[in-house]
């Protein structure tokens, strides 16, 4: 019954005969659904057809990211065209019980990172690529990217940021009390350095970036090289600074120091960072990592082992207080 009604779906795309179908469900929690056919047709071509009923996906969204796809490919990196259907929309249909928007994607003749067996280190060309997309100031939306501060994406309550700094609030009521002015310390001071970056933060340049780089999104060619990317649904309108950071998640403070300097020197080889740029770099970072889920995931995972949660809080503290000179890395 479902493969019909996929069959039914891709017929909206093309007027070519489906020879053959695969469907991937890549639903999310919390009442996303999302499914992807892919339809070899009597031609033998490929193509792509995606359905989608969350709080993102919809008609406006859709011509946003095939607009984004377009812009990364005219300059010079692979994406899927992003097709709407044969009457010209990205029509909404009922498919297994969901109101979904559906469009159509070429088929993609790259692999993705994670499926690639001699895969070469790309993540100094994401830098570039993302600084060249910077540098270009794209306007045309006013949408959101996920990564967004002082605003909120799809159907969120908050931004994530925000979202992971009350979770370390709420955990942090939940430990001893001799934990208890330390941790108020660390919110409190988080609290302020966030105020600190709204004053400064809507006068920092923007442009629409795809939004999710993670190793399922990159494309590589034969040889393993960086090709270019795919998968838009996070894309939108945001701060160049913001997003770089945000593509930069490692383990202990020093790895990523290290790995946020080295992705702005990247970045500074074929972008001119603004002096309003420089002076936001360090509040940025005050405001984004020392609170980022992943160490309030480390402090949950110390349980009951006191010394153990000591050295996250102390940890957090750091981040939140340490001088880190980013000028110097965006001025070369």
């Amino acid at each position: 019954m479902y493969e019909s009604t996929a069959k039914q779906v891709v017929s909206l795309f093309t007027a070519e005969t489906v020879a053959e179908i695969q469907i991937k469900n890549t639903s999310r929690e919390g009442g996303d659904f999302r499914e992807a056919i892919f339809a070899r047709l009597a031609s033998e071509k490929k193509l792509v057809v995606k359905l989608a009923e969350n709080a993102f996906t919809d008609p406006e969204h859709i011509a946003m990211w095939r607009r984004c796809a377009s812009e990364y490919r005219r300059l010079g990196f692979y994406c899927p065209q992003i097709f709407s259907s044969l009457c010209g929309d990205f029509p909404a249909v009922l498919y297994k019980g969901h109101r979904c928007f559906a469009y159509a994607e070429e088929f993609s003749p790259y692999l993705s990172a994670d499926r690639c067996p001699n895969a070469k280190p790309f993540r100094d060309e994401l830098y570039r690529m993302t600084a060249k997309v910077a540098a270009c100031c794209f306007q045309y939306t006013n949408l959101p990217s996920a990564y967004c501060l002082f605003d909120t994406f799809g159907g969120d309550e908050m931004d994530e940021v925000t979202e992971n700094a009350l979770e370390f609030q709420r955990y942090s009521r939940t430990l001893p009390e001799r934990f208890a002015a330390q941790t108020g310390r660390v919110f409190a001071r988080w609290e302020e350095n966030r105020a600190a970056l709204e004053k400064c933060y809507a006068g920092l340049p923007t442009s629409v970036f795809q939004a999710d780089l993670n190793d399922t999104n990159v494309l590589l060619d034969d040889l393993g090289n960086f090709a270019g990317i795919y998968d838009f649904n996070l894309a939108g309108k945001d701060v160049f600074l913001n997003y770089l950071f945000r593509e930069i998640y490692e383990g202990s403070l020093d790895e990523e120091r290290n790995a946020i300097l080295s992705a702005l020197k990247v970045a500074a080889g074929v972008y001119a960072f603004s002096e309003a740029e420089k002076e936001a770099a360090l509040p940025l970072y005050r405001c984004l990592k020392p609170l980022w889920y992943t160490r309030v995931e480390a402090l949950k995972e110390a349980g009951s082992d006191e010394a153990a949660i000591q050295r996250r809080l102390d940890e957090m503290e750091q981040a939140q207080t340490r001088s880190i000179d980013f000028r110097s890395v965006m001025e070369s």
